[in-house]
């Protein structure tokens, strides 16, 4: 059974046999010198060991030392059996106390000890029960005193740095001058948080290898199942090789709250340097601020929320040009670096098969390449993405994402103001197609393979945010009803741009429910005229093409355009009736469009 060997404050078997009635009375076992002792018990005392009546307890003596005299165990029926029994329970060490005048052949219990790393001790027949018991009890309760106090120092220390609100930095390099040696602080994925170097000027990149070196063998931060007797989750020894070549000797302790991980907590110094006794103060070190350290990541995942929610509430009430206050607005996008000068064009992202973790993803990727152009906004926690290269179009302007519902919000400026420049729509109008495909590209890879793409026309102001916002939802709802590409601008749509405004009167929805109702009216059992022909348009007015578009035969084809024409009362040969029809479907479709839209787009009264 493998032990615990790391360093620790407590008292060991190696410190206990420095006290005079037990020095240099070691006989056997001595791999195990390094076992904690806690306390001292009669093996007449002990409990029974797990059986079928008494379910495993894992290691039930741990930090026993089992006091017995010598001639009862060298009387057992097997003595190898008996001490790697109470090796595998987790005994510390054997007391073996002599009888007056009597020396029993102590060497079958000298090899099981030795077989058994157990440490065997050879009491004189002065060194009853009681003095043992005593000495063990004294020496005990003084080492806890002595962890306890230095503890309480540590964490008055750490505490205090973390009331000061320093953050993690400040709390990492107290640590290392606590410790002596360097300090790392990772979050759950090992991503390096914080660190405080010492005696060591190593590249981000080299420190990086070695926090996810730290990470892997640290088990990811996940709290190890305490054993019997802790109700902390204690600090391990590991041993790393680092990227500069040398060997180092890490003590760590996962970093948590309420059973979920949130990182780990390290400090680190070559393998030769730190004794045994440094070794136990930087368990202790770690195990106190790693608590602190939780705290510290709560308090900060807090704030961002907390500034994620505003954030998202001013983008929110920016697209849909609910300022109404003149003031808050200038107030707000300042804080946000909102110029109100440039232009910005919105896009909307619709995916639909992306659940609401991939979702995020991407919005913290966005965020991720805004940041990393000194864009602004952001619009997420992820900072940087290291496997998205800065999107291309706007260079270093205010980029805002956020998620609305089942969609992904963009807010992007491309141009300032300028009037010495002259305006350049074609570069404009090439850059929004540009981000939009690299928009495009960045989903399809990581949330939705089917993810559809709109955008509004760039404009001026956060009036021209609200406007372009309107556009790009239209030409999202719009591209549900005819074919677009994936990634389509409202500029692209130019007929349904050109008729919008008469598609909103009344003169334009009486002029499409007079065209189309005749055809919807006709339909009956022979299928929809209206689709027919606008089949028959969408083809120029090749009868046969309509005819395989529909997958229809060509005579019934013509039968369903002559029932048409009698419907309209007009040829639908002529080119004047098919451009009627046309007409009237786009101010149609367009209506249907703005009607499913009317409540996110209208202001609140």
């Amino acid at each position: 059974m493998a032990h615990d060997t790391s360093h620790k404050l407590h008292m060991t078997v190696e410190s206990l046999l420095a006290e005079p009635v037990l020095r240099g009375r070691l006989l056997g076992g001595k791999a195990g010198l390094r076992r904690e002792v806690t306390w001292c018990l009669p093996l007449a005392e002990l409990p029974p060991p797990p059986g079928a009546d008494r379910p495993a307890a894992g290691e039930d003596l741990a930090g026993i030392a089992v006091y017995a005299p010598a001639a009862e165990l060298v009387a057992a029926p097997d003595s190898r059996r008996l001490l790697s029994g109470l090796a595998a329970r987790g005994a510390a060490a054997v007391l073996a106390r002599l009888q007056q005048g009597s020396e029993p052949d102590l060497g079958p219990l000298m090899r099981a000890a030795d077989t058994a790393g157990l440490p065997l001790v050879r009491l004189a027949p002065e060194a009853d029960y009681h003095r043992v018991g005593r000495l063990v009890a004294v020496k005990s309760i003084a080492d806890t005193a002595h962890v306890l106090e230095y503890s309480v120092r540590v964490h008055r220390t750490l505490g205090e740095v973390f009331a000061s609100g320093s953050g993690l930095p400040a709390l990492a390099r107290s640590m290392a001058t606590l410790s002596g040696g360097s300090v790392l602080i990772l979050d759950r994925g090992g991503e390096l948080l914080a660190r405080a170097e010492r005696d060591r000027a190593a590249s981000d990149a080299e420190w990086q290898e070695l926090a996810d070196a730290v990470h892997a063998k640290a088990g990811g931060g996940r709290p190890q199942a305490p054993r019997t007797g802790h109700h902390h989750v204690a600090a391990r020894d590991l041993d790393v090789a680092a990227p500069w070549g040398e060997r180092l000797h890490v003590v760590c302790a996962p970093v948590g709250v309420a059973g979920e991980p949130y990182g780990t907590v390290a400090v680190v110094e070559p393998v030769l340097a730190p004794e045994s006794h440094a070794l136990a103060q930087h368990r202790v070190i770690v195990e106190q601020g790693a608590p602190l350290v939780a705290s510290e990541i709560l308090r900060q995942r807090s704030v961002t929320e907390a500034e994620e929610r505003s954030r998202d509430d001013f983008l929110d009430t920016l697209v849909h040009g609910r300022f109404t206050d003149a003031h808050e607005l200038e107030a707000r996008s300042r804080h946000y670096r909102f110029d109100m000068d440039a232009r910005h064009a919105v896009f909307v992202v619709a995916m639909p098969a992306a659940s609401a973790a991939r979702a995020q993803a991407v919005q913290r990727a966005v965020a991720g390449v805004a940041d990393a152009a000194g864009g602004g906004g952001g619009g997420g926690t992820g900072g940087t993405d290291r496997a998205v290269g800065a999107a291309p179009g706007h260079g270093k302007g205010f980029t805002m994402a956020t998620l609305m519902g089942r969609l992904l919000v963009v807010v992007a400026e491309f141009a300032a103001a300028d009037a010495a420049a002259p305006f350049d729509a074609q570069a404009e109008k090439t850059a929004l197609q540009r981000y939009g495909r690299w928009l495009h590209r960045l989903v399809t890879g990581r949330a939705d393979p089917g993810a559809q793409i709109a955008y509004g026309r760039a404009a001026t102001g956060a009036a021209g945010v609200a406007a372009s916002f309107r556009e790009a939802r239209i030409t999202l709802e719009l591209s549900g009803r005819v074919q677009v590409p994936e990634v389509c601008g409202y500029a692209e749509l130019r007929v349904f741009a050109a008729v919008e405004e008469a598609a909103a009167s009344a003169q334009g929805r009486e002029f499409a429910r007079e065209v189309l109702e005749p055809l919807r009216r006709a339909d009956g059992q022979t299928g929809n005229l209206e689709q027919v022909v606008l089949a028959y348009i969408a083809e120029s007015g090749n009868l046969n093409a309509a005819a395989r578009r529909l997958q229809l035969h060509r005579n019934t084809m013509l039968y369903k355009l002559e029932r048409a024409s009698r419907a309209l009362q007009m040829d639908v040969r002529s080119a004047e009736t098919q451009f009627t029809v046309w007409l009237a479907h786009r101010i149609q479709t367009l209506n249907d469009s703005l009607r499913v839209l009317q409540a996110e787009l209208s202001p609140p009264a």
